[in-house]
């Protein structure tokens, strides 16, 4: 009973903390952490470091050991005993082998330095990811924002209208007013609910796309919400800094330039590998060895004399007899033919390329063409880069300026409609002009916000260009 409690009470804690509402800064640490391509650049960067470290192991000498188990049939020749078999004859053999390379002209310590800038660059590969991922994260957190605010402001219309609506109800109803009057205010009423429910839709668009941005898994997205500063709080400053400021900030701290200048000069390491195949290179290679012979056989005992053996005569006629000597045999032990057959070699082996059919010529040259293309890559990442700083300032001062003047038309719009409303109910005006003045009013906040949050996203993504932090 006890544990039921508690596993209800867990469940109730985690429910009531999915509910709290995400900040930009929790979003863009998920997205960070869950972005399938922040993943994949992850794994990029872990396989170019594994990659690094290979490359100093392939200094190290080699070693190869292998074992053989195998039968004979027929005539021929035992490796270890030299002579003719023309039964089954078991056989093993055993070696290692090892070869190391003393010059292949400074090849392998290119290649070093190649793998080191490629795991720099695939580093600044995924850091680059971020960016993007911030980047949108971004967009999307504050156009949600816009689009409540935005919301909010249609909201207080329509409200405003309905109030507008009863009391021209009344004053119809008292003969104030023609009935004209009050179907014009409910035309307009009917525009703002189709203005608010478009609103909302594009709304839950942006928030849709924000969560899959953040690879928020169904049940996630249905208690996801956001929260960050409402536009009053937020402060919007002229620009000050220029554009060769900021460019130069940029191309000293963005990621995505760091690791175009990285593979600029690992493509150029990739020129002096090619040209180390054209040099001459020196091995040292080394090898023991032993086997086993099922024909290698030595003697037992003493030797067994028996009588003589004739074999033919003298000229003369005497006899002549050769001694007869046999041996007893056996197999000779494993472990001892190990031994007596152990064979140990040593030698160096010197390389020169006097022609391979062009093959060198054609490595060479394919580096040298993968390095301009690195370095035209490089220009046009920068090229990318200032395009976008430009549009980013450009966007940034356009919104600082259509804010200042949307929130005089603000002011100005609301005043309008004040009088505007004291002028309707004195009936010196149509509801026809009422409407012309609040949809003025209705525009310039729209216009306002929308200028408020280009502002903001302007300045943010320059933030995220310069390497920032992101926070709101």
């Amino acid at each position: 009973m006890r544990l039921s409690i508690t596993l209800a009470m867990c469940a109730a804690f985690t429910a009531a903390h999915a509910q709290q509402p995400w900040t930009l800064e929790q979003c863009v640490a998920r997205a960070e952490e869950k972005n399938l391509a922040v993943l994949n650049a992850s794994l990029d960067a872990e396989l170019a470091d594994k990659t690094h470290d290979q490359t100093y192991w392939d200094l190290a000498p080699n070693l190869n050991g292998v074992a053989t188990h195998g039968y004979n049939y027929g005539r021929v020749v035992d490796r270890f005993t030299n002579t003719f078999a023309t039964d089954r004859v078991r056989t093993n053999n055993f070696y290692l082998s090892s070869t190391v390379s003393l010059f292949e002209g400074m090849r392998k310590q290119g290649v070093i330095k190649r793998s080191e800038l490629d795991a720099k660059a695939a580093l600044q590969g995924m850091e680059a990811a971020r960016n993007q991922v911030r980047l949108e994260v971004v967009q999307a957190f504050l156009d949600v924002l816009g689009l409540r605010e935005r919301l909010v402001a249609a909201e207080a219309q329509a409200a405003s209208t309905r109030e507008q609506i009863a009391r021209t109800q009344a004053m119809v109803e008292a003969g104030r007013l023609a009935r004209a009057d009050l179907l014009s205010l409910e035309s307009q009423l009917a525009q703002e609910e189709y203005t608010i429910t478009d609103i909302s839709n594009q709304r839950d668009q942006r928030m849709l796309a924000l969560g899959r941005s953040l690879q928020l898994e169904p049940q996630e997205m249905m208690s996801f919400d956001i929260q960050g500063p409402v536009i009053s709080s937020l402060s919007v400053m002229e620009p000050t800094s220029s554009a060769d400021e900021v460019l130069a900030n940029v191309l000293r701290t963005n990621p995505s330039f760091a690791q175009a200048e990285t593979q600029v000069s690992s493509a150029e390491r990739n020129i002096s590998i090619a040209k180390a195949g054209s040099i001459p290179s020196l091995t040292l290679n080394g090898s023991v060895g032993t086997g086993f012979s099922g024909r290698d056989v030595r003697v037992v005992g003493e030797p067994v004399v028996g009588a003589p053996i004739l074999i033919g005569a003298t000229a003369s006629g005497e006899e002549v007899y050769t001694p007869n000597v046999s041996y007893n045999t056996e197999l000779t032990p494993f472990n001892d033919q190990l031994d007596q057959n152990l064979n140990e070699s040593i030698g160096f082996t010197l390389n020169v390329p006097l022609f391979n059919n062009m093959q060198n010529k054609l490595a060479i040259d394919q580096a040298r063409v993968q390095h301009e293309k690195t370095r035209n890559n490089m220009v046009s990442v920068r090229n990318d880069l200032q395009r976008n700083v430009l549009d980013a300032m450009v966007a940034q001062r356009s919104g600082y300026r259509q804010f200042l003047a949307a929130q005089k038309a603000v002011e100005a719009g609301t005043l309008n409609l004040e009088f505007a409303q004291e002028r309707f109910v004195q009936g010196v005006i149509t509801s026809m002009e009422l409407s012309i003045v609040k949809a003025g009013l209705n525009r310039s906040t729209a216009d306002m916000i929308n200028a408020k949050y280009q502002y903001v996203m302007a300045t943010k993504y320059l933030d995220i260009l310069q390497g920032m932090p992101v926070t709101l």
